[in-house]
């Protein structure tokens, strides 16, 4: 075994002794890659759909101005930018959980949507995004087959 592994394999051994067996297993589950939150890091999102609508829910506690909200639709991901403030700046935080700062989010929606008749309402900390599907219509074609 070389020094760089002895060394690695020394923290290892203090790090299970102060934190605990489950201490990397913890780690893990709460990164990014595993867990179910968006992977970016912004806001968490649910999504919803019947046969003529989605409707899209993202968490947003803290918006101060729904003005500086930017809203998108790119083929079939809403796309989300915004901004909310930290709520004590002048002060260190010692634990910082909650979403501040400026972030973007993309969501793929499952479905084609249009513009139209599309809405969206910002209460209590929640951003309610309604969508129109697109229903093209459905049509037979007939194939015909060649000799070759």
């Amino acid at each position: 075994m070389d020094d760089q592994q002895q060394h690695f394999q020394k923290w290892s051994q203090l790090a299970r002794k102060f934190l605990g067996d489950d201490f990397w297993s913890d780690v893990m589950s709460a990164s990014p890659a595993t867990s179910s939150s968006s992977s970016s890091g912004g806001p968490k999102a649910d999504v919803y759909q019947t046969k003529n609508e989605v409707i899209v829910l993202v968490d947003l506690p803290g918006i101060e101005d729904i003005h500086l909200l930017d809203l998108r639709i790119h083929d079939d991901t809403l796309y989300i930018k915004g901004h909310i403030p930290p709520r004590y700046a002048n002060y260190e935080a010692t634990l910082s959980e909650r979403l501040s700062g400026d972030f973007e989010r993309s969501i793929p929606l499952g479905a084609s949507v249009t513009r139209q008749h599309s809405s969206a309402r910002y209460r209590k900390g929640l951003l309610e995004v309604r969508l129109s599907k697109v229903h093209a219509p459905r049509t037979q074609h007939r194939i015909r087959v060649q000799d070759s």
